[in-house]
């Protein structure tokens, strides 16, 4: 486990959970279309953080391989809790919950996905430019 990500996780996690909570007149309802949409399209940034997080959280430092159990459980309980979130929207004041948030959820936790594949990528090629790069003597 790395601890150096998991206060972060569990701040976004419960920061969502808050945001989740906020009755509808006072956080929604209250401006434009534009802004409606806006509201709803934070959900892919915040759960492709969250999806970063979570799984850098579970990921330890040196690695020979990824743990596909690990990272399925992860995977899935990120799914649980979109899914969640939404059935606990149902219950607040003026909220309701939404097919639509779960598919945004779905995407970011997608692009937090392909986040973590492209941070693994860049690290790859740099630790193989490093060690295939000759050094220079005077």
């Amino acid at each position: 486990m790395n601890l150096r990500y998991l206060f972060p996780s569990l701040l976004v996690t419960g920061l969502i959970v808050c945001l989740s909570s906020v009755p509808s007149r006072l956080f929604h309802d209250t401006g434009t279309l534009s802004e409606e949409v806006l509201y709803n399209l934070a959900h892919i940034p915040a759960f492709a953080l969250l999806t970063y997080l979570w799984f850098r959280s579970f990921s330890a430092r040196k690695t020979k391989g990824p743990n596909t159990n690990a990272n399925a459980l992860i995977l899935s309980a990120l799914i649980v809790f979109a899914v969640s979130d939404e059935i606990h929207q149902a219950y607040v004041p003026g909220r309701y919950a939404s097919f639509l948030d779960i598919g945004l959820d779905l995407i970011g936790i997608c692009m937090g996905l392909a986040l973590l594949k492209a941070v693994a990528l860049k690290n790859r090629i740099s630790t193989n430019l490093q060690t295939a790069s000759p050094t220079m003597e005077d």
